[in-house]
């Protein structure tokens, strides 16, 4: 999918409905596991309703980030609010590894003296979990930006958290043994802490404007030297604009100012093969090296 059918896809309003649905679903059910948690006195549990409700803050961030990022742009957001998505997606990252180190620290405390935990409670509570975290993942699935993508890893990490209570509940139940319960939770904070990583990594590179990860700028620049009458190419930045297209600006040299009007439209659609939609390009006459306006 290229740039363009990515940021009408983000946009579209079935994922505004289908993340309202999930974000009261998630919220309701993390309750439940909530009292769940407490009744059988499982850590695993207990760390999977607070994932979910992680998830229903998650939900909610990127529910109020689509809803800004829908204001039209203006005179001093001439961008528009598109980069809200990015900061409630580095906010939904960083929620990530707080979890994280939460689970962390309960579950040392009770690896060392761990509680009695009735496994059926946890074995049926969490498998209830695990419809609802596949339910809405299969919502989330068409989503393309990192708003999405981090409510998605969310979901993932507490989907994988319920996995873990399930197998937690089932080996208490089977053998008795009830460490399992916070050494399963070691493991869920693990994957947590890994998509939080991920998540913030993306987020501060596309806020610092850096190329996306996805973005090969080599081979868009090898593209546009294989156009007549383009003698070198300098100065080039590529990134991510807030609606989720792709711009790139460049200086361009060419032999002489009177082919540039047929050279541009070239240029322009080489520059689309690459998924990059919006291009700035500026022509310079092609120079010796002696000249004061040479690029380095």
């Amino acid at each position: 999918m290229n740039a363009s059918a990515k940021a009408k896809s983000v946009n579209h309003p079935k994922h505004s409905h289908l993340l309202n649905t999930a974000l009261w679903l998630t919220a309701a059910f993390a309750l439940v596991e909530l009292a769940g948690g407490l009744i059988a006195d499982s850590l695993a549990l207990l760390a999977d309703a607070g994932h979910m409700a992680s998830d229903a803050v998650a939900l909610g961030l990127a529910v109020f980030a689509q809803r800004i990022a829908s204001r039209p742009a203006h005179g001093r957001m001439t961008y528009g609010y598109g980069r809200a998505k990015v900061l409630a997606a580095q906010v939904n990252g960083l929620g990530l590894w707080f979890l994280s180190g939460w689970i962390v620290w309960e579950a040392a405390g009770r690896l060392a003296n761990p509680p009695e935990v009735q496994g059926y409670v946890v074995l049926v509570v969490a498998s209830i979990g695990l419809l609802v975290n596949l339910a809405v993942l299969y919502w989330l699935r068409g989503g393309h930006d990192l708003n999405i993508r981090a409510a998605y890893w969310h979901v993932l990490g507490d989907a994988l958290g319920s996995i873990a209570a399930i197998a937690a509940g089932g080996i208490i139940i089977l053998t008795g043994w009830m460490p399992i319960d916070p050494i399963l939770s070691f493991l869920v904070a693990g994957i947590l802490a890994w998509g939080g990583w991920r998540l913030v990594r993306e987020t501060t590179l596309e806020l610092m404007e850096g190329v996306p990860q996805d973005v090969d700028s080599g081979a868009a620049e090898q593209a546009m030297q294989q156009i007549e009458g383009v003698a070198g190419i300098h100065h080039v930045h590529v990134w991510r604009l807030p609606d989720g297209q792709l711009a790139m600006s460049a200086h361009i040299q060419i032999a002489s100012m009177q082919h540039w009007t047929s050279i541009l439209p070239a240029l322009l659609e080489a520059l689309k093969e690459q998924g990059i939609v919006h291009a700035t390009l500026q022509p310079e006459t092609a120079c010796h090296d002696d000249e004061i306006h040479c690029p380095n």
